[in-house]
């Protein structure tokens, strides 16, 4: 090809088809030549960019067509130590990337230096073992997609890995199996609208790279928290074309009036510290992009704990960030995103800030308005947990509601008022947005830990896979094996981890706040004890479909409850005044906690650091305790016991039905209505609800699917 280049456009960064040609535009404000590199098949063409100004070259090319195969290469000055990397050796992928031909695989090319030697460059040439950006035409057929637009109060988000969820599915074609198309199939979306899920939480998509340590010992991030570009579906899920098959399964997923929120990761890149690779931003603009010691700027400030941090305060970087957002809500229609280690996106420069540029450029952006904003609520650096810290827009994951459930329902004593304000959406940590919705996204279980079945089966982490002598993953979980280390077949512990299991989704699916769950802990997944599998890519983490009787009731059961919590607003959409918040967990003319004796807990029931039992009374009005007719419009009992002993819980007012019992029936709703008058004898580890609503009971047993997950 006889390409040649002329003056261009500065905007936008990246690519852009236009004219019978290809913009082209990248930045490089202290490179001394840039080179945009042109492949025809193997052969590489250099062509010097044209035009700087504002520290962005930039030309146009004559010809080019989208699939042409391309990158940079940047010459300059290689000194580490004042943040400068350039190197002509160093081929690199465009930040702006909207696609890649291959997946970025680790190479020693592809490393800075020359043996480890801070200022001496490696000369090997890293083309060979890159793949190519590639120009891409975003023209697609929406067919007018139906955006769901679920009020967050009202979702029920299902955390998935796109190649674990369907790869051992097979009613999937198999050439479909793990990638993008085989979650628009029909098979893979049935479970999802079986389950009543409203959003689906897509574990990193952006174009990423396996760490050189993990390929050495035969391994690979599958996660995917460690970018390279920030605008690219990775192409190790498509069959063909990442773009257009992403934007299928988004289409796909919104006919089913699903969601699709992406986990996305900007706080960090694959190019680690000072000895890692380089794939773009190191060579091209490191001394703005990662954040640089002041007096040091050699030095690296890490609060990922993945050898680098993004100075999302700059403005080339903030300017990279929200591109890349607009990019995935323009081109890809995504609702919403989940924000990995948010807290150090919100730091500038070194301090956390709510009001940080960053997090003020989201709010007023048009093209923001109306997105899922979802913070992992900390990062590892000094000052780094913020969890109740972030703007009014987002929710938060809730660690604390997620350790709180977890040592109720294990039995720990003291932990009962605070059980008690988690399952009410933690106002004690919303505070400042009192008379409205919590903003609390309420989970047990996230990818970085157990999964619910290992949580009750395990006492012990067992990471020996990872490579890194079961040193690596969380230490304090708040996890039992009721007995036996593992798998068993003594039939009590096996029911009493079942069980258990239906008190924790149970009570995540009862509490006021947005709920996560983790796929797979609707059918009892194990990962063997494995509580950061981060790097195995193989049946420890893919999902198994071919489920014995227990694990296709355990989810019924689960889906039972979604179906509960989405048949009253009681269940999720509470507020509370700051006199309704004082003097233990939240109450009002809605919410009345009882103890064993019927009566309203008081100040000494609530102080008793052995209490392990309590009754939740959610009314759509103020209880009427002595009329015969029942105590309001809606009116339902929780009943929480997380001791080891029997409990006989005397029950305010009359006329209940009982819906459910965890330790009945395996949860699951009964049959015919069964009522109970006077008190109830809750098992030990055991949760109930009741309802005074005889239409209300029957038109949700008629509404509930008899079939089994399949």
């Amino acid at each position: 090809m006889n390409w040649s280049i002329g003056r261009g456009r500065s905007w936008p960064l990246g690519t852009q088809l236009r004219d019978q040609g290809c913009n082209f535009a990248v930045y490089a404000p202290k490179a001394e030549k840039v080179w945009l590199c042109l492949f025809d098949g193997d052969k590489e063409v250099r062509l010097a960019m044209p035009d700087y100004g504002r520290g962005i070259w930039h030309g146009f090319v004559p010809g080019i067509q989208a699939g042409q195969a391309y990158g940079f290469r940047a010459e300059g000055q290689f000194r580490p130590s004042q943040g400068l990397w350039f190197n002509e050796h160093k081929f690199m992928l465009d930040p702006y990337s909207h696609a890649l031909s291959a997946p970025v695989m680790p190479h020693p090319s592809q490393l800075a230096q020359h043996e480890g030697k801070i200022d001496c460059p490696n000369l090997t040439d890293s083309a060979p073992f890159l793949p190519r950006s590639l120009v891409v035409d975003h023209q697609f057929d929406w067919q007018d997609d139906p955006e769901p637009h679920h009020a967050f109060r009202n979702t029920v988000l299902y955390e998935l890995h796109i190649k674990g969820f369907t790869k051992q599915l097979q009613a999937i074609p198999q050439a479909l199996r793990g990638t993008y198309l085989g979650l628009a199939q029909p098979a893979a979306i049935e479970h999802l609208k079986r389950m009543r899920i409203t959003a689906v939480q897509i574990m990193p998509v952006q174009a990423f790279a396996t760490e050189p340590r993990l390929a050495q010992m035969g391994l690979v991030n599958y996660w995917g928290y460690n970018p390279v570009c920030f605008m690219a579906p990775d192409p190790r899920y498509a069959v063909k074309d990442a773009v257009s098959e992403f934007k299928t399964m988004v289409k796909a997923l919104h006919q089913a009036g699903i969601e699709v929120i992406l986990d996305v990761v900007f706080n960090h890149t694959a190019e680690g510290g000072h000895f890692g690779p380089t794939f773009n931003h190191k060579g091209l603009h490191a001394d703005v992009f990662y954040r640089l010691a002041d007096d040091n700027p050699g030095q690296f400030i890490d609060h990922s704990g993945c050898g680098n941090s993004v100075s999302s305060h700059r403005s080339y970087a903030l300017r990279e960030i929200m591109d890349s957002l607009r990019h995935w809500r323009e081109q890809y229609h995504i609702d919403g995103f989940r924000f990995d280690l948010a807290a150090s996106l919100g730091r500038e420069p070194l301090d956390y800030d709510q009001h940080c540029a960053l997090f003020r450029t989201m709010t007023q952006d048009p093209c923001l308005v109306g997105a899922k904003l979802i913070a992992e609520p900390w990062d590892i650096g000094m000052g780094g947990y913020q969890l109740g810290n972030f703007p009014p827009q987002w929710y938060e994951c809730n660690d604390k509601f997620r350790d709180r459930v977890r040592a109720f329902w294990r039995g720990d004593e003291f932990c009962l008022p605070d059980f008690c304000t988690r399952i009410m959406g933690s106002r004690d940590l919303f505070e400042h947005q009192h008379g409205v919705p919590t903003r609390s996204l309420n989970y047990v279980t996230y990818h970085d830990g157990f999964t619910l079945h290992d949580l009750v089966s395990y006492s012990d982490k067992h990471n020996q896979a990872n490579g890194e002598h079961n040193r690596d993953g969380h230490g304090h979980n708040y996890n039992y094996n009721h007995g036996v280390e593992g798998p068993t077949k003594d039939p009590k512990i096996l029911a009493i981890r079942r069980k258990q299991q239906r008190n924790m989704l149970a009570t995540v699916l009862l509490s006021q706040g947005a709920v996560h769950l983790l796929g797979g802990d609707e059918t009892m997944h194990s990962q063997h004890g494995n509580n950061n599998a981060y790097c195995q890519d193989n049946p420890i983490t893919w999902k198994n479909w071919q489920l014995r009787p227990e694990q296709e009731e355990h989810c019924q059961f689960v889906e039972q409850m979604i179906r509960i919590r989405q048949s009253s607003r009681l269940f999720h959409d509470l507020s509370f005044t700051k006199t309704e918040l004082l003097n233990g967990p939240a109450h009002s003319r809605k919410v009345h906690w009882y103890n064993e004796l019927g009566q309203e807990m008081t100040i000494a029931d609530w102080h008793d650091n052995r209490r392990q039992h309590v009754s939740l009374l959610l009314s759509s009005s103020e209880p009427r305790l002595n009329a015969k007719d029942g105590l309001a419009e809606e009116a339902f009992l929780i009943l929480f016991n997380s001791s080891d002993q029997a409990i006989n819980m005397r029950l305010p007012g009359s006329g209940w039905l009982l819906m459910l019992d965890t330790d009945k029936n395996n949860g699951l709703m009964l049959s015919s209505k069964k009522s109970i008058s006077g008190q109830y004898l809750i098992e030990g580890k055991s949760l109930a609800l009741l309802t005074q609503n005889p239409s209300w009971y029957e038109q949700l047993q008629h509404n509930t699917k008899e079939t089994l997950c399949k």
